[in-house]
């Protein structure tokens, strides 16, 4: 009989254990950032052996869908992940970031004739990026079915990660998983999310209900580096009152917002051009709609809402800045233009400046978190910078 107690005893904790927590885990965020990194290495190296976590099986890769869009499924005991690519070199892949529009976050898309339902908030206020929308449409069939094979398995506890264009998708994603009917998938499934150097895809009540929703569980983080711009992309910007207020003086005296100086022009210009603004983006983005119609199909989006002031969503986990090695250049190797960008340091020599996008790269981001978070693993790391990010 106590067998009997203690074997039912240790398989109730047993499943506790496998379940998602809330909270934020180090462990998840090591693992997933290592996902993400899959894509890179894969290209790079013909193989990502070297950096998917072991005890992670791949058991799904998706075909290219959309806008050049890929996701992966893995499986670790009764957890399912689902990881979406960033952006590509594609020209494609970048028509979905640009086309930034936002439409309504509940409605109906026209694919090829074919009416689509979607639904990304209750919020009638709520508003969504047009292109990332568009792209978790697309992508939607095929990750309803993965997520269907994982709960044929016993897996209803699914993990929603990406890095860059990825994060965005996989916040979108989550969102719309959320809100689809009650007869589309199984109410047992429990989801999580970690985005990764992820831009902002909806406008404030978008991001209001996104929090209440799923962060004040503390079941949806955004990990981002400060100094990395993609975050803060495509455009945030104060709306009402002074931006330059008492409130906000304080805040950068002691400390509590970084003072920089571009972000504060930038608010200023987008606040005297608003109007202006609103109207070029959204007729740009049409031209950018018969763009994608053009590639994939006809393409009929809901009319566009008049609102381009985007808002961060997740519990934001900021990282320090990723620090760039000193690589000293030969000067007799530099031309006469790339000394005259290059001044030489304190010590004489020239050395070699950090490219666009140093502080966006997601190894740079796997390295980061190691470092804060798993010293011992960050100190046995060979590899602390890929030489294609130097």
């Amino acid at each position: 009989m106590r067998f009997f107690i203690f074997v039912l005893l240790f398989g109730i904790n047993s499943n506790v254990w496998a379940q998602l927590r809330e909270g934020f885990d180090p462990d998840e965020v090591k693992a997933l950032i290592a996902m993400c990194n899959s894509y890179t290495f894969n290209n790079l190296y013909g193989s990502d052996a070297s950096i998917t976590p072991k005890a992670y099986k791949k058991i799904f890769s998706s075909p290219t869908i959309g806008m050049d869009n890929k996701f992966q499924v893995y499986t670790k005991e009764k957890i399912g992940v689902i990881n979406f690519r960033g952006s590509t070199d594609q020209i494609s892949s970048w028509i979905e970031n640009m086309y930034s529009a936002m439409i309504p976050a509940k409605g109906v898309m026209l694919l090829n004739k074919k009416e689509e339902a979607y639904c990304f908030a209750q919020d009638s206020a709520a508003a969504v990026h047009s292109g990332y929308a568009l792209a978790v449409v697309l992508l939607s069939s095929t990750i309803i079915n993965q997520i269907q094979q994982l709960n044929q398995q016993g897996i209803y506890d699914i993990l929603i990660t990406g890095h860059s264009q990825g994060g965005a998708l996989a916040n979108m994603t989550r969102a719309y998983l959320e809100n689809l009917p009650k007869n589309k998938l199984s109410s047992k499934n429990v989801y999580k999310t970690y985005a990764f150097a992820n831009p902002m895809c909806g406008n404030k009540a978008f991001s209001e209900e996104y929090h209440l929703r799923y962060c004040e569980n503390n079941m949806s983080y955004s990990i981002i580096n400060p100094a990395d711009l993609v975050p803060f992309m495509p455009m945030h910007y104060q709306e009402k009152g002074k931006i330059l207020s008492k409130e906000r003086l304080k805040s950068w005296i002691f400390g509590k917002e970084s003072f920089d100086i571009r972000k504060l022009g930038m608010e200023l210009v987008i606040r005297k051009f608003e109007k202006n603004l609103k109207d070029y983006v959204n007729a740009s983005n049409r031209l950018l709609e018969k763009m994608v119609s053009a590639s994939y199909g006809s393409v009929d989006m809901p009319d566009y809402v008049r609102d381009i002031n985007y808002y961060q969503v997740g519990n934001i986990r900021e990282l320090e800045q990723f620090a760039y090695p000193k690589i000293i250049l030969d000067p007799e190797q530099l031309t006469e233009k790339q000394r005259s960008k290059i001044k030489p340091a304190e010590d004489g020599n020239y050395y070699q400046q950090e490219p666009n996008f140093y502080q966006h790269k997601p190894y740079n981001y796997y390295v980061a978190i190691l470092k804060e978070y798993f010293s011992r693993d960050y100190k046995n790391l060979t590899v602390k910078y890929l030489p294609e990010n130097l």
